[in-house]
């Protein structure tokens, strides 16, 4: 980085350090002398403190603390040192195919073999059901994503994640919609809503798993439900 960048950055820094409440004041004040005991760079340093202040002095108008955005000074100065690797996003697009054929295979062989084994104790769904159910359930798990996952991952900006309650309304009637979709369908009648033989339904199960294992290696794609690494 160019040294006339780096000095913008200190002196931006100093003036948005003015703005700040004394609480946040005092956080930023432990992170700097964190960051000086681990041996980083002035650069890196000045780099990492513009990165966190601006968005500090904006969301410290809403009553947000440093430590709610950030966590602790410790954990901050590990995720400063230890910058995970920028890892591409995966379209919602392909995070709900994903999600849709896990719950296609899930469904569908445990529904199959289960049929096979135990045969007239299984719930029996038909086949518009089961898509729908699939269908719906990977856009509520994407919701889910969306709303809660993404904010876990190291490095996630935690001042954009959404009110509790806004979170909560959401995927509660996400949920809400998912099962009304499953009931409404299975009242369709069997005519249209054909029910499948448990083997056709193990089929269907096991094509799914296939099919989401090859477009994951084809087109890379990270799950709404893989956990963030720590």
């Amino acid at each position: 980085m160019e040294p006339e960048t780096v000095r913008n950055y200190v002196s931006e820094n100093r003036e948005l350090e003015q703005q700040l409440t004394k609480k946040n004041q005092q956080y930023i004040f432990d992170l700097k002398k964190s960051l000086e005991a681990a041996n980083l760079s002035e650069e890196d340093k000045a780099v990492a403190l513009h990165e966190i202040l601006p968005v500090l002095v904006q969301e410290q108008k809403t009553g947000r603390t440093a430590r709610q955005l950030f966590g602790t000074v410790s954990e901050r100065t590990e995720a400063i040192i230890n910058k995970p690797e920028e890892v591409k996003e995966t379209k919602p697009f392909f995070m709900w195919v994903d999600n849709a054929l896990l719950i296609l295979g899930i469904f569908g062989l445990m529904l199959g073999l289960m049929g096979l084994l135990f045969k007239e104790s299984v719930q029996v769904y038909g086949v518009i059901t089961l898509f729908l159910m699939a269908g719906v359930g990977g856009w509520v798990f994407y919701l889910m994503y969306k709303y809660v996952y993404q904010y876990e991952r190291p490095g996630a900006d935690r001042s954009q994640k959404p009110k509790t309650v806004k979170m909560l309304l959401v995927l509660a009637g996400a949920f809400i919609l998912w099962i009304g979709v499953v009931g409404a369908s299975s009242l369709i009648p069997p005519a249209i809503n054909v029910i499948l033989a448990p083997v056709y339904l193990a089929i269907i199960g096991a094509a799914a798993v296939g099919i989401r294992y090859y477009l994951k290696k084809k087109y890379n794609i990270v799950g709404s439900l893989a956990l963030p690494k720590k």
